[in-house]
């Protein structure tokens, strides 16, 4: 593992728009739903204000309605690190494209972005992430940073454990969010929306968007628009497909409690072959990190994430310092 230093910092992006393959919430754009009276992304952004990893802050959005938000009263948001508004655009790749280009040296909307291909700045990296996770903290953030090898790989994707995510399911007294799980070999985890990506030395960008329209893998329509996209893609083939199947069948083997027979086995994949397969999706080094926290996992998917979200915000928020405050009395 290569630790990013105290003096090297990078870029972060917040994404916030609404348009075309964003569903909303209670009839909002999720970043704007109130949490005691403030907006859920202002306490996005002061967790990322707040992490030692940060440089600048590039939020993307409907730029009016971010610039109120950050106005209202009782904001979190401290003013510690610069945050740029930038108008958000038709979908999620857009969006982070275009915020990426913000970051590049001397960099002017509608220039040729080739033109970096040949300087250091091919292999900047930026942190991406949504603006509808208020439960993220600048530890989870900076965990996730340290632990991502920037000399070896270009696309780092979070992930956090089902032992983890346990600590925010209901318990009978209180609403909570369980999610569904892909189940590797070994374990069973979620991925928790932390992105840190070299965005010129990504071959398949565009495809990011593809993948995002068919996010919601519990709908059988989804999975199955995926497959056929990973058949049909250009750097997609029949063995990507099949592994993305198998992925979704061990999945529900395990909700019938059949995981551990042996003849089944083969359908589990481990961690490494599915990174090696996401690398050739994608067309470039692609690698997982498990963070040992859990909130930037938890998104507000639908009205109900939302609701658990504000009745446990308090606690949740003090169980994840408190693992912090583990983590740094072990290290």
């Amino acid at each position: 593992m290569t630790m990013l230093p105290m003096s090297q910092t990078l870029d972060v992006v917040v994404t916030a728009g609404d348009r075309h393959a964003s569903r909303p919430v209670l009839g909002d754009n999720k970043a704007f739903l109130p949490l005691n009276g403030v907006p859920l992304i202002n306490y996005v952004i002061s967790a990322v204000e707040q992490a030692r990893c940060t440089k600048r802050i590039f939020v993307v959005g409907d730029t009016a309605r971010l610039a109120a938000a950050l106005a209202v009263p009782h904001t979190p948001v401290r003013g510690l690190r610069p945050v740029h508004l930038l108008e958000q655009d038709q979908t999620l790749y857009e969006n982070a494209w275009s915020a990426f280009l913000h970051t590049l040296p001397d960099y002017t909307p509608g220039m040729d972005w080739r033109l970096y291909l040949d300087t250091p700045a091919v292999d900047k990296a930026i942190l991406i992430m949504p603006g509808d996770i208020p439960l993220a903290t600048p530890e989870e953030i900076d965990a996730f940073v340290d632990s991502c090898d920037l000399a070896h790989y270009d696309y780092f994707l979070g992930f956090s454990t089902e032992a983890v995510l346990r600590a925010y399911y209901p318990d009978g007294t209180r609403p909570g969010i369980k999610m569904a799980y892909f189940t590797m070999r070994d374990l069973r985890v979620r991925q928790n929306n932390l992105h840190l990506v070299k965005p010129l030395r990504f071959g398949n960008r565009d495809y990011i968007q593809k993948v995002y329209n068919f996010r919601y893998q519990r709908e059988w329509r989804n999975i199955l628009r995926v497959i056929t996209e990973l058949y049909t893609t250009q750097n997609g083939s029949l063995r990507v497909a099949g592994y993305y199947l198998c992925l979704h069948l061990a999945r529900c083997l395990t909700v019938l409690g059949l995981q551990h027979l042996r003849v089944l086995r083969p359908l589990f994949l481990e961690m490494p072959v599915v990174a090696s397969v996401l690398s050739q999706l994608l067309q470039t080094r692609f690698t997982a990190v498990i963070t040992p926290y859990g909130g930037c996992a938890l998104d507000v998917d639908n009205a109900d994430h939302y609701a658990a979200i504000c009745a446990n915000f308090v606690p949740w928020l003090a169980h994840q310092h408190t693992l912090a405050k583990e983590r740094k009395q072990q290290t």
